[in-house]
């Protein structure tokens, strides 16, 4: 079979995602802009040669670029490397040219790999995160449904809470697929998010039990909170061929505490900085977002400061936190301070962008602002303290109290 390298991707070939609702997606870039019901029972094979995947693999051999990937498309024309492009440099190898020498027909045979959502199962209550994300905010906003803000998602989706709490490591469908994953002898790279990770103890035990010879050829990637103690379980996941842990954080000090409730920022640094001592093998993640954008400077200052690679998504929805909703006035604070933290260390991951200190401030420069959409932020801000033992917003951020006056 040729190879159409303008097009080919070998995540729907070889990779598999899973919604907390256990649909299932080839890619974190397509889950958020294609539908996938039914495929909630299906295992990984089952969903890779689905009619509609195996579409997906015959367009692109004809060169055609497919929809569902546009993102990928935006970033190539743009000059940026795309999802796709890190996905098969990623796959490059002898045994990739000669899989597909010998191969005739469009249907896969093997999972290589896999991004697996435990569920909404969660210690924090974040400002950017809903119910789907975090039990906790589960449990907070289905008391508040006449909130408009809350009315968002269930206008959207009618069955939305009752959806929701069928989400979580617990769940039969969820056991299922992580069962069906880990009983792939091909499987060679599985990223674990959230919710919390680290909260599922026998995911952990399943991992800790596995063959000695499987675990010399797997790759874990480990998307945490970090409030747990990342060097006690780097010693219990031994052998596996490498680990990795990406530490989603919004901010230093206050900043992070704030945005992410529920955080205690000193115990956070503590396993970050005694993980990086221990192994090495800890980065960053973080997103854009309105809440925390005047206080990224100092988030990137400290992972300067300790070494440490970093790299950047965005939030896109909800909107109002989006950097639309931040005054133009105040972006111009936030690029001052970004434009004197200098050049950092980029993570190269491969869901996350490697923004350099310039296209992030470019990113930030060519956000239109919103004014109806501000104010939903203001809105949003005094929804979001609610109930939480939190400090005030403007104390914590004072560059945005102008913004908060009527």
């Amino acid at each position: 079979m040729k190879i159409n390298q303008d097009t080919f991707c070998g995540a729907t070939w070889f990779q598999t995602r899973n919604r907390q609702d256990m649909t299932k997606s080839i890619c974190c870039l397509t889950e958020a802009y294609s539908d996938d019901p039914g495929t909630e029972s299906m295992t990984p094979m089952e969903y890779l040669n689905s009619p509609k995947i195996v579409q997906m693999r015959e367009q692109m051999a004809d060169g055609i670029r497919v929809p569902q990937c546009h993102l990928c498309w935006k970033d190539e024309d743009s000059g940026t490397q795309s999802y796709r492009q890190k996905i098969n440099s990623y796959l490059h190898s002898p045994w990739f040219t000669s899989y597909f020498k010998h191969k005739k027909d469009f249907n896969t045979d093997m999972v290589v790999m896999a991004d697996v959502k435990i569920g909404n199962t969660c210690n924090f209550a974040c400002v950017m995160c809903n119910p789907s994300d975090s039990s906790m905010i589960y449990n907070a906003w289905a008391k508040q449904k006449d909130s408009p803000f809350v009315k968002d998602y269930i206008d959207a989706d009618p069955n939305y809470f009752e959806r929701v709490k069928r989400t979580g490591y617990k769940s039969d469908s969820y056991r299922n697929y992580i069962e069906s994953i880990l009983s792939n002898d091909k499987i060679r790279y599985i990223k674990f998010l959230g919710g919390e990770p680290l909260l599922d103890h026998k995911l952990l035990q399943m991992l800790i039990d596995l063959p000695n010879s499987r675990k010399k050829k797997l790759s874990l990637n480990f998307v945490t909170n970090g409030s747990h103690d990342l060097v006690e379980h780097s010693k219990k996941l031994v052998n596996f061929h490498r680990i990795q842990w990406a530490v989603s954080l919004e901010g230093i000090g206050a900043t992070q505490d704030y945005a992410r409730y529920g955080s205690n920022w000193s115990q956070i640094e503590k396993h970050i900085l005694a993980q990086k001592e221990f192994a090495d093998n800890v980065s960053v993640i973080t997103c854009i977002q309105a809440t925390t954008i005047t206080k990224l400077h100092e988030l990137v200052e400290w992972t300067k400061t300790h070494n440490i690679p970093f790299a950047l998504g965005r939030v896109e929805d909800p909107n109002y936190l989006t950097m639309s909703s931040v005054p133009d006035n105040l972006k111009k604070i936030a690029l001052e301070k970004l434009k004197d933290v200098g050049s950092y260390i980029v993570y190269e991951e491969k869901e996350f962008t490697p923004f350099n200190i310039d296209s992030l401030i470019d990113l930030i420069d060519n956000t239109k602002y919103n004014k109806a959409l501000h104010q939903k932020f203001v809105d949003f801000i005094s929804f979001y303290e609610k109930g939480k033992i939190l400090p005030n917003f403007l104390d914590v951020f004072e560059e945005w109290r102008p913004y908060f006056e009527v």
